[in-house]
């Protein structure tokens, strides 16, 4: 009888610690993974507080929530679609939709998918990760209903 009890412990104590070594596994891949997105210090500590605060659930929450690119692959897409230097407008697919759009444009006239943005003071092309305008110092908030621009492959 004795030994059917401490075989249950054993069992139990087994299974709570195999279920606390995954949700510190979740919360780890959750902090690691919002270091690689584009996020404000603000939404950094948000990721950290669900990483931990509600099991296993919070951890849900933040990998819908959070952006869907890393910063390198916002930066690769932008280099990759940047207008040209001297001004020319030459055509390109675009990378979601495949149509052919002027390689000067900000956003997709065919699927609306966005690859820079305007300035509100200055009216110049911003790139996406930039939160200040290099040009005229002013701090850039990005649109809430705009599309990111898909990860090239």
């Amino acid at each position: 009888m004795i030994a059917d009890s401490s075989a249950a412990t054993i069992t139990i104590l087994a299974i709570v610690g195999y279920i606390g070594v995954l949700w510190l596994a979740l919360a780890f891949s959750v902090i690691r993974d919002a270091r690689r997105r584009a996020m404000s210090q603000v939404m950094f500590g948000v990721a950290i507080v669900l990483a931990f605060v509600p099991p296993f659930l919070g951890a849900l929450v933040y990998f819908v929530l959070r952006p869907p690119q890393t910063i390198d692959e916002e930066r690769a897409l932008e280099e990759l679609y940047e207008p040209s230097p001297n001004g020319e407008s030459h055509t390109r697919p675009c990378p979601h939709c495949g149509r052919e759009i002027e390689r000067t444009f900000i956003i997709c006239p065919y699927c609306r998918t966005q690859f820079a943005r305007r300035c509100a003071n200055c009216d110049r092309a911003l790139r996406l990760g930039w939160s200040i305008c290099p040009y005229c110092a002013t701090e850039v908030v990005a649109p809430a209903g705009m599309k990111r621009p898909p990860v090239p492959r």
